[in-house]
């Protein structure tokens, strides 16, 4: 398990506000936290808008290493679903 997890939220204001009202502030801040704390033994993850409501979190153990793992919060009309 990694010490410490640095996270970047690459988004700004205008597609975090797109995304909330598409799909619920809960909803969007429960898919942040859930993308954020997934599998603590990496140290590093990005986390991007991959379409209007679809987010993608990349895992590096620092942030210029290489990709670990990836995982894409997809919008299911009422939930997000984590798929890798």
């Amino acid at each position: 398990m990694a010490d410490q997890r640095e996270v970047r939220i690459l988004m700004d204001a205008t597609q975090q506000t797109q995304i909330m009202e598409a799909v619920g502030r809960q909803n969007f801040f429960a898919s942040i936290g859930y993308l954020s704390t997934w599998n603590m033994s990496f140290g590093f993850v990005q986390i991007t808008q991959d379409d209007t409501t679809d987010m993608v979190a990349v895992y590096k153990d620092t942030e210029n290493g290489p990709t670990k793992y990836v995982i894409g919060a997809v919008w299911h009309d009422d939930h997000y679903g984590f798929h890798s």
